[in-house]
């Protein structure tokens, strides 16, 4: 821990426990609201019934026992008078309760009254230590598990069970959040670990042809050229890693400044562009677009669909093929609009698939050859750029061997503002010429 937090933790009063807090809380509460039953009562029996009694000694009964008898007046002017029944009676010959004027009635039940109330507020702190024991200790769970998460250990989840709440929809809060600690945590894991091979490669080459420079004494002009040529790839190619992270970086914490940009024009260049490679390897690369727009930033969507393209040939087995399509889910109007480029290759295990999108993370392994070969930064970056617009990216392994990757950008509002529609009219991109009805788009 660090040494300011410790001193902030040290610097702090002590409190109440939080069960101790509620308890003398809810006892509080309950001796207040007696009170004040108690007071209204009080004064009730005081001010507001006209008392007239008197008490006399009836004759002897024939058993010995004394009998006393209350009495009222017939009449008593302004009020209405009631007579009372038989008086008490004492079995010893003395009276059981003698009530000789107001003020006997009115002590006897503040003394009664305040003796219950004790009794019941006791009551009513013990409920309450029990009742917040039981609030609490969900919490104290939370806080096990947050604990754990404090030193690196995600594993540990709430999981309350029971009728859902505010306590169980923070433990359900609190589980998600730990799930996706847990998952950032590992991814960044892997990419630190990914990252460092992927830049210790080059460096290692470089260190090694220094080296021979180094110790070789009989270098001839024509070798020096081609060390030097060697060791300007090597770092251009360390360059383009470090620039890809950079980029990949800024698209995580950008702001979107959108415009209604042609999607399924963007498609079709990205197919355009990447026909010269698929026919390098005798891919069939072919769109099927609908005339369809999206809210997004314009570069960020074309380096999306570039992405997708040149992943789906780089990925691929001579001969195979590349299809394209963008089209509208849930209707011909207000649907969500779909991006999705699916292409043939190799079979790819169901847990492969599921790390596509981590950066330096390739199917074949960790390092590429060639000089084709990918950075594994592709798919990340195509992801980063659909959250950042609000899409899903979905990764789907084809049983036949290759990979189906669909983005779906949410549907347009219809009740957006006039500022914003305004706004997005302004800003509109014209699209070239382009069909309303689907079109096939064969690479050349």
């Amino acid at each position: 821990m660090p040494r300011s937090d410790a001193a902030g933790l040290l610097s702090r009063p002590n409190r109440l426990t939080v069960r101790m807090r509620l308890t003398l809380t809810y006892a509080l509460l309950f001796t207040v609201a007696g009170s004040i039953m108690l007071a209204l009562i009080y004064a009730f029996m005081r001010y507001v019934p006209t008392y007239a009694i008197t008490a006399v000694r009836a004759d002897a009964a024939m058993d010995g026992a004394t009998r006393w008898r209350a009495t009222v007046p017939s009449e008593v002017a302004g009020a209405a008078t009631y007579q009372l029944a038989e008086g008490l009676t004492s079995a010893n010959g003395a009276a059981a309760l003698v009530v000789s004027d107001q003020s006997d009635i009115l002590n006897t039940l503040l003394v009664w009254s305040l003796i219950v109330l004790v009794i019941l507020a006791a009551a009513s702190a013990w409920g309450g230590w029990i009742l917040s024991g039981r609030l609490l200790r969900p919490l104290h769970e939370i806080n096990v598990a947050a604990q754990r998460a404090a030193t690196g250990s995600f594993d540990h989840r709430v999981a309350l069970a029971g009728p859902r709440d505010e306590i169980t929809d923070l433990s359900d809060t609190f589980d998600h959040m730990l799930d996706r600690l847990d998952r950032s945590f590992r991814a960044h894991q892997r990419f630190a670990a990914n990252a460092s091979h992927e830049l210790r490669t080059p460096l290692a080459t470089t260190q090694a042809m220094l080296d021979v420079a180094a110790t070789s004494d009989d270098l001839d002009d024509e070798t020096f050229r081609g060390l030097i040529a060697r060791l300007r790839e090597t770092n251009t190619r360390s360059i383009q890693t470090v620039e890809a992270v950079l980029d990949l970086a800024d698209l995580e914490h950008s702001e979107l400044r959108g415009e209604t940009v042609a999607l399924g024009e963007l498609a079709s260049e990205a197919c355009v562009a990447a026909a010269s490679a698929a026919r390098a390897r005798g891919l069939d690369c072919t769109a099927e677009v609908q005339d369809l727009a999206v809210w997004g930033d314009e570069a960020m969507l074309h380096q999306l669909c570039g992405n997708l393209l040149q992943n789906a040939v780089r990925h691929n087995v001579d001969g195979g093929f590349v299809r394209v399509s963008v089209r509208r889910s849930g209707g011909p109007a207000g649907g969500a609009v779909v991006l999705r480029v699916e292409n043939s290759g190799e079979s790819i295990p169901a847990d492969v698939v599921a790390r596509l999108t981590e950066p330096f993370y390739r199917a074949g392994g960790r390092v590429a050859r060639g000089p084709e070969r990918s950075r594994g930064l592709g798919l990340a970056i195509a992801e980063s750029i659909a959250e950042v617009h609000g899409a899903s990216l979905e990764l789907t392994a084809r049983s036949e061997g290759g990979l189906v990757v669909t983005v779906t950008f949410p549907p347009s509002d219809p009740d957006a503002g006039t500022e914003a529609s305004a706004q997005r009219a302004v800003t509109t991109r014209s699209p070239r010429a382009h069909t309303k009805n689907p079109a096939r788009v064969n690479a050349p």
